[in-house]
């Protein structure tokens, strides 16, 4: 297994001309054949292989967000955090192009709500793990395609509220607590700040006190 992800790392990053030069070949195909010759690589242990056919089928059929987030998962895999944060980069620079609905399995329409459901999954999964400056990093380019993503402001404001600055998270919240007041997780975050600000705040006078 250490293999596997050690030539996935080597070979992570591109296919360069061999995804050119192979194109015109595998033309003829569509997308799902082009995920399944990816999982089929992966079963066979054969990671370059995978990369080269995904990135092939991306290449081909961008709208296909299955095999976008194929990827982004292969990168999961290895745990290497700045590809997935690449990865799903990528897919947002797409959504802001992308006129027609996103495709999924047997060429499903899917919105971008979709889109941002499952990415708001790796988002979670950079919190668990301590990522905050790419958790940071993908709210902010979510904000900037989808500025009334209530999601996004509040992972926003937790990746500041982690680290005791509620005065850069308070105007994220506030505004996603204006677009969705009902919201239970902006709600509790909201609580939150108030304990965090009311603790600094007491903190505060005890040391103007002792001075």
């Amino acid at each position: 297994m250490k293999k596997i992800l050690a030539a996935l790392i080597v070979i992570l990053i591109g296919v360069g001309g061999y995804v050119g030069f192979q194109v015109w070949q595998k033309n003829r195909y569509d997308a799902a054949f082009y995920a399944e010759q990816v999982n089929l690589a992966l079963r066979n242990n054969q990671p370059q292989e995978a990369f080269n056919f995904v990135n092939e089928g991306i290449l081909l059929f961008p709208q296909h967000l299955d095999l976008r987030f194929g990827k982004t998962y292969m990168c999961q895999m290895l745990g290497n955090v700045k590809c997935i944060k690449d990865e799903l980069l990528k897919i947002l620079q797409f959504s802001a192009k992308n006129n027609n609905p996103w495709l999924w399995l047997n060429d499903e329409p899917k919105d971008n709500e979709f889109m941002l459901g499952i990415l708001q999954n790796y988002q979670k999964d950079f919190w668990e793990n301590g990522n905050l400056a790419e958790m940071r990093e993908v709210a902010e380019a979510v904000l900037n395609y989808f500025p009334d993503n209530v999601e996004s402001l509040n992972t926003l404001a937790i990746s500041y509220l982690i680290e005791g600055n509620w005065q850069e998270a308070e105007p994220y919240l506030k505004t996603a607590h204006q677009i969705n007041p009902d919201d239970e997780i902006v709600n509790k975050n909201l609580q939150k700040l108030a304990e965090i600000k009311t603790q600094q705040t007491k903190k505060e006078q005890k040391q103007e006190s002792k001075e």
